[in-house]
């Protein structure tokens, strides 16, 4: 008798403790490093090893077991025979485009110019962020939003917007949601008392208590957050789960690997894009993966978080020069099984006094 788990459920271990979940139907649980042991290894032939076992030992096996099944998370096969007829595929497909995100972040309302749409067209990008500076008045976000029609023919997949909530910019929303754009929208409006949520056709809006403090705000590290992506836990395991394929332009109008990364590669009212992407260094966080980062190459959730190279403990570097610190905003200690609040951490002061947090 054999276990065979769905190709969609995958496990991860870590120092103490190891976790199963399926990026199908989002489920998510802890378990022992012992049942991890005996999932990752396929060829356990159960019949014989419950022959093996004690009354105890025997009764906790049946409850992993039986986890399973009533979980559905796999199923029994028969024979070996059998077993090998399924295949499992973990396989990552690289996609052909050089840089799929971008995050642009606005403080004037001339900086989304014809110029920078051409080149946002020109590198294919899929994913387009803008966070808008809280410096900037209703009617020059207006002026921004309204220019989104010009990636209609695009190859971007989908435009998120950050912002700070007012009134008129709701209101907005809800009326021009269908001729804003032909991509799918998320919305997101900041500090507002009264949390809200609404599907406006192909707009996802969204209304939320908590301030974003841009830059400051990126890279928190939460069990929250964590992305159970079938193709992100792949390329997780080849690349890094932040900075792969992103570009960024700051407020100054740098062009970086993220707003909050302090080298920039150049200017965007000097140089394009791809003038940028292509010079030496940008792409040097790109394959550093969870597991070469200090901490986090031991943690069971290494490979469905998010990481972050802006905001570390500034605690390591490796040959290459690359800070392979733990990200500073994370409170998970994969050595006690335990969250705690980062920011009230004595052992990161310093780090968050670099930053000036």
């Amino acid at each position: 008798m054999f276990l065979k788990l769905f190709n969609s459920v995958k496990i991860t271990k870590g120092a103490q403790k190891s976790i199963i979940f399926d990026t199908n139907t989002g489920f998510l649980h802890i378990i022992p490093n012992a049942f991890y042991d005996l999932l990752s290894n396929e060829q356990e032939n159960y019949s014989v090893l419950k022959k093996q076992l004690d009354q105890d030992s025997l009764e906790t096996l049946e409850e992993y077991l039986n986890f399973i099944l009533d979980n559905n998370l796999g199923y029994i096969v028969k024979t070996k025979k059998e077993l090998l007829n399924f295949k499992t595929s973990s396989h990552f497909n690289e996609t052909p485009s050089n840089v799929e995100y971008l995050i642009l972040d606005i403080n004037n309302s001339e900086t989304l110019n014809d110029t920078l749409i051409q080149h946002i067209c020109i590198l294919k990008i899929k994913y387009l962020q803008i966070r808008f500076s809280e410096t900037l008045n209703f009617h020059e976000i207006i002026k921004v939003i309204t220019k989104l029609d010009s990636f209609n023919n695009s190859n971007i997949h989908e435009i998120s917007i950050i912002a700070k909530y007012t009134p008129q910019l709701v209101s907005f929303i809800k009326e021009t949601h269908d001729t804003i754009s032909n991509k799918f929208l998320n919305v997101t409006l900041h500090s507002q008392p009264t949390e809200d949520f609404q599907t406006l056709g192909s707009t996802y809006l969204t209304i939320i208590k908590n301030e974003i403090k841009i830059p400051l705000s990126c890279g928190l590290i939460d069990l929250k957050n964590v992305n159970l992506n079938h193709s992100f836990y792949l390329e997780a395991h080849h690349h890094n789960s932040c900075l792969y394929k992103k570009i960024a332009i700051d407020f100054e109008g740098n062009i970086k690997n993220c707003p909050s990364m302090p080298q920039s590669f150049g200017n965007i009212n000097e140089i394009n894009l791809e003038e940028a992407f292509n010079k030496k260094g940008f792409k040097q966080y790109w394959n550093l993966t969870k597991d070469h980062i200090e901490i986090c190459k031991d943690c069971e959730f290494r490979y469905i978080c998010t990481d972050c190279r802006a905001y570390t403990e500034c605690s390591h570097t490796n040959n290459e020069g690359l800070d392979i610190s733990k990200p500073l905003k994370c409170g998970y200690s994969p050595y006690t099984g335990e969250w705690e609040d980062w920011s009230t951490h004595p052992l990161k002061e310093k780090a968050m006094h670099h930053y000036g947090m």
